[in-house]
């Protein structure tokens, strides 16, 4: 298994040598990253960058497809995400995987290790510090980005994803660049750590620290921002009780991502299925009512019907 770093500070003479299938593993899928990385370790290959979906409905043909060369040329295939297919599907491309010798080069994202010795692995972080971001600018044909200094003065947790939207701002910013920094950068990373802390007390229905928090936040963002962002948080929350009480571990952990800790731990108890349900669907409802011009104050009532419930 390589790190990423690794793999950013190597040698176009070490890619070369790498093996017919490379697995980029991680707990979050990086969409905008992964391909962003199969096109430059295609570049450092010297090989064609192509694209090729595994949700086909023809499975034979994709795969006789990455079977072929055109009078001898190779290229380099982005497949996405694996942990996107069904189960039936998984089987018969993870036995394509182990199998896979050539011609050309397949990378595939998934949140787990694929079982075979000819399959390299890239583990992926699910956070960037400076070090990598700057690597990871250089991989998208920045030498540096210009607002890395106060990025990383409010924020030490950013995504891959985030990563590169990041990067890719700089590179059409400009001498703008500073004003982004000062007037933009404040709202478009809110620490992570406070949001997390957000989370954690409405899950613990603790309302004196949860309208403390919210009088911090609220501004940050419009209502949309906070409609998603509950969303989520509630779609996470339903799923990690479905898997938790299936026992199904593995799957639970992956919806576990981004819930605060004391859910995971003990919090998670405290909720059924069909109250996050109906959460989520007032969430629903909310965003229709939002845009179409009705009041963004329904936000208190939606924290409301949570917290109400500790009384």
């Amino acid at each position: 298994m390589m790190r990423l770093s690794s793999v950013l500070t190597s040698s176009p003479s070490k890619a070369a040598a790498a093996k017919s299938v490379i697995c980029l593993k991680s707990s979050n899928y990086p969409l905008l990253f992964g391909r962003a990385f199969s096109m430059y370790y295609a570049e450092q290959l010297g090989l064609a960058f192509c694209y090729q979906s595994m949700q086909a409905d023809n499975q034979s043909a994709a795969m006789a497809a990455l079977q072929t060369s055109f009078l001898g040329s190779t290229s380099c295939y982005w497949l996405g995400s694996f942990d996107d297919l069904s189960k039936s599907k998984q089987k018969v491309w993870a036995e394509f995987f182990k199998k896979y010798t050539g011609p050309h080069t397949l990378i595939v994202f998934s949140s787990a290790s694929f079982s075979a010795p000819d399959i390299e692995t890239i583990e992926l972080p699910d956070v960037v510090d400076g070090l990598l971001f700057q690597k990871i600018a250089q991989m998208l044909g920045q030498k540096k980005v210009s607002f890395q200094s106060p990025l990383f003065g409010q924020t030490n947790k950013i995504s891959l994803d985030e990563a590169y939207l990041f990067v890719k701002y700089d590179g059409v910013l400009g001498k703008g660049s500073a004003t982004f920094a000062k007037d933009w950068l404040p709202d478009m990373v809110v620490p992570e750590v406070s949001l997390f802390s957000l989370s954690q007390a409405l899950f613990d229905r603790k309302a004196s620290s949860f309208f403390r928090l919210w009088k911090q936040l609220a501004h940050r963002y419009a209502a949309p921002f906070w409609i998603t962002f509950w969303s989520e948080q509630m779609w996470r929350a339903y799923h990690y009780i479905l898997y938790q009480k299936k026992g199904k571990q593995l799957d639970a952990k992956k919806m576990g991502y981004r819930l605060p800790f004391s859910f995971l731990n003990r919090a998670w108890r405290n909720y059924t299925l069909e109250e996050l349900k109906s959460y989520h669907h007032f969430l629903y409802d909310m965003d229709h009512h939002v845009k179409n011009g009705g009041s963004t104050h329904i936000l208190d009532l939606f924290y409301a019907m949570v917290l109400e419930k500790n009384r």
